[in-house]
């Protein structure tokens, strides 16, 4: 993993993070609903404390604290975690955050938890399985015994077959401005791609565009498994979106 890209990357894209969805308020409650009925189904029946490794400005932290968890977030992007401060003041909510990296959570992040999640396919910018590996013994030790990880993953089993160059654009209309978010894949390896990620704001004819870059690897489900099944995860299992309800394949394992 570039670590400096990707602080980079998502330092810059943390005041438009938000741009992404089409509604943020309403990704932030509908995931987290999906959220608590995995936790709910497969985790400790009395699972409360939750840390979120990959929480960027919030979107899964803010919603699991707003329905009772204790939720502690990290990210590797400064700028993120005070963008989620921010956001989890906002709402009256008390969520720990701070910077940390997946690979070295055990010094980072005091404490185990009942429940460990890494949402928006944050774990594949980690381009080496030694880095994957690494990211995941981490993280099994910030679990109790019975503990739950949940990550989700875009569908690279399906991404290997169809090699996409870019996603498709979203639009947002606010205030008289449209902002356009889209993405721009360069393939470099078999399995591994740059994107290209643009933000083009405006209204009328007068439009800025921002472009920033950060890579990722193409994992295979099979292949996840087998790195978390080498770090000593148990019951790992995968839930496609039209069996979980979210939007991308999720990953579970737990903590014997």
């Amino acid at each position: 993993m570039d670590k400096d890209l990707n602080i980079k990357f998502y330092d810059e894209l943390s005041e438009d993070y938000h741009l992404i969805f089409d509604s943020w308020e309403d990704a932030i409650k509908r995931q987290a609903l999906i959220l608590k009925g995995m936790i709910t189904e497969y985790a400790k029946p009395d699972a409360l404390t939750v840390l979120d490794c990959a929480c960027g400005i919030g979107t899964q932290a803010i919603g699991l604290a707003s329905l009772g968890y204790q939720v502690c977030g990290t990210d590797l992007s400064p700028k993120a975690i005070e963008r989620a401060k921010v956001e989890s003041r906002k709402r009256g909510l008390s969520v720990s955050f701070n910077v940390a990296d997946f690979r070295t959570l055990d010094q980072d992040v005091p404490s185990v938890f009942d429940v460990v999640i890494a949402c928006d396919n944050a774990l594949p910018h980690l381009l080496e399985e030694s880095d994957m590996l690494l990211a995941a013994e981490n993280i099994l030790k910030k679990m109790d015994s019975g503990s739950l990880f949940i990550a989700s993953i875009r569908d690279y089993d399906k991404v290997l077959e169809e090699k996409p160059e870019s996603t498709q654009p979203t639009v947002k209309n606010s205030g008289g401005r449209r902002t356009i978010s889209f993405q721009v894949w360069d393939w470099i390896k078999e399995d591994i791609y740059v994107v290209n990620h643009f933000t083009v704001k405006g209204k009328d004819e007068q439009f800025d565009t921002n472009m920033r870059k950060t890579m990722y690897r193409a994992y295979r489900r099979q292949d996840l498994g087998r790195i978390f099944e080498t770090a000593g995860f148990t019951e790992i299992r995968w839930l496609m979106p039209e069996q979980s309800g979210y939007y991308q394949p999720i990953l579970t394992g737990k903590k014997s």
